[in-house]
Order: structure tokens, then sequence, then C-alpha cells
């Protein structure tokens, strides 16, 4: 049953993450009086690019080739680790916890940047190198922010910390809890390029950060680099729900029936998420990139300062 558990929750990740992706971009067209893309518009996408070929750069080596299998790889693994739609550890949660869960959304990332340097593109060069900028910005603020998190269940394994925050409604209301949620929420839509950060329906080459890394690719590459993206977003928001922020309705690890049960609350929570994603994203305009560092840096200042919280009311 856990290994059955354990495969239905990683084909939820692939199979829902484009449709979650859709259902925020219908809503903020209709936020901004617009029809929009239909809901399913990402799957179709996929669709007609993995019946496309792929046109590969002269200069492109095995990197290139290789980056879309390890980034999904990578995506993957994370989601065999975290709760998604259990609150039991299942087989495969031993690998890492959420620092290690974090090291390998880094490795997608780096190897998506050496795969955009090996093509020898300028757009490329330029999204990889604003890339790993603000990624070296990322990682500190997300490591102090799973120890703000941790000090509440003297661990930094997901499954605990969901357990802790869920038997504890005191611990859920903690300072040291708001202000590494608000935290990881800022984290989280500088990870999958969201405004303020960078605008994804953007289409000016010179703009772009994430997109910018992927433009060399083609057909099916390119259809497996967007899944991933999807993929991203979606653990991401799974795990600001499931981890910090709504930490009940997850299923047993021994029960289909539970784990199922749990996919619809699990689209409820998301669709919290991507509400306020919505209205993040039609409230507020893309920062220029040089105020980037300020916003990150009020990120790891915010999930600081619940570091030192706990210290002081665990004094």
């Amino acid at each position: 049953m856990p290994a059955a558990l354990q495969v239905l929750q990683s084909l939820i990740v692939v199979g829902l993450s484009p449709l979650y992706v859709g259902v925020i971009s219908r809503a903020e067209a209709v936020v901004a009086s617009k029809r929009g893309p239909s809901i399913w518009q990402p799957y179709r996408d996929l669709a007609k690019l993995l019946r496309k070929g792929s046109r590969v750069s002269a200069h492109a080596s095995w990197v290139y080739r290789s980056a879309p299998f390890v980034v999904i790889s990578c995506y993957l693994t994370v989601s065999v680790i975290v709760p998604i739609i259990t609150s039991d550890p299942l087989p495969l949660a031993f690998l890492a916890d959420l620092i290690g869960g974090a090291f390998v959304l880094t490795l997608a990332s780096f190897v998506t940047s050496l795969a955009a340097l090996d093509t020898a593109s300028p757009y490329g060069g330029l999204g990889a190198s604003r890339a790993s900028w603000i990624g070296s910005l990322v990682e500190p603020g997300l490591i102090v922010v799973f120890f703000s998190v941790g000090t509440l269940s003297a661990s930094d394994n997901p499954y605990l910390m969901n357990h802790a925050l869920s038997a504890s409604g005191l611990a859920w209301v903690l300072p040291t809890h708001v202000l590494g949620t608000l935290a990881f929420f800022m984290l989280v839509l500088v990870e999958n390029g969201r405004i303020p950060i960078e605008n994804p329906s953007g289409t000016i080459e010179i703009s772009m950060i994430e997109e910018g890394r992927v433009l060399e690719y083609s057909g099916r590459d390119y259809a497996l680099m967007r899944l991933g993206s999807f993929m991203k977003f979606f653990l991401m928001s799974a795990i600001f729900m499931n981890v910090f922020v709504l930490p009940w309705g997850l299923g047993s690890a021994t029960s289909l029936a539970g784990g199922l049960l749990a996919i619809p609350v699990l689209a409820g929570k998301l669709a919290l998420c991507g509400a306020v994603v919505v209205v993040v994203d039609t409230s507020f305009a893309k920062l220029r990139f040089f105020r980037i560092a300020e916003f990150l840096g009020a990120a790891f200042l915010i999930a600081l300062v619940g570091d030192v919280t706990a210290y002081v009311i665990g004094k």
C-alpha cells in the first residue's frame, strides 16, 4: 500500500502541475478583465511540443541534451520526500529532508544554467547569469526559513514539521512560524519567476530570467523543461500549504482510500495558494532588476527575525 501511494503521489505532481498553472493563468486573465487561455492550455502546449522534433545548436554538448532528463529526475525526487497527500513518510521519504530537497532543487537550476551556457547563446548566458545571481541570494533565505520552522519541531524533516504544527495550535501562530511562512512565500515567488521578480507572461527576451535559460530548447526537450517548471511550482506550493500553512487534511500511508480522499483537500489548498499568487501578480508591478536584491534581503531578514524570536521565546 505505501508503495502504491508513493507512485500515486508522484503521478499527482506530474499530472496536476500543468492544471495548477493553467488555473492560475486563467484566473489572472479574468481579474484583468480578459478572457484568457483555457485551464487546459498547458496540456495542449505540452502535447503539441511532444509531437515536434528538437533542434539542437551546433555548439551544444551532452550537457544540453541531458539537462531536461536531469531536471525532471530532480523534481520527481523531491516529489517522493515531501508530504503531498499523506502525513506519514512514504517508502522513499528517507532519501532527504527539506534542506536536502532544497539542494536537489538547486541541482535542477544549476543544470539548467549549464545547459543555457552550453549553447553559446547570448540570451541563454544572460538568463543563466541572472538566475545564478538570484539563486545565490535565495539559498541562504531558504536555509534560514527551514531552520526557523525546524525549531518548532526540533527537526528539518517535512513530515515531522507537519505533525508538530498539526498537533499544536499554539506553534501555528507563534511569531517564528508566521515570519518563516511569510519569508518562504516570498521565496516561492522568486523561485518560480512570478511577480514582483519576473512576469511569467512576458515575451521580451532581454527581461527574461527563467525563460531566458530555455530559449534554445524546442520540441520534446522544451516540453520536458516546461513540465519541470510546472512541477517545481506545484511542489513548492504544496510544501508551503502542507507544511507551513494548513498541515491538516492529509491521508495515512497505510490507506489508499485516505490518500485518494486527500487529493481534493490538496486541490482546495492549492486553490487558496493560487488565489494569493493571483492577487500578488495582479496587484504589484515587476521590480527593476537591481531591486531584486532588496526583495530577497527582506525575505532573509524576516526569516532571520523568526529564528531570533524562537531563541528569545525559548529562553
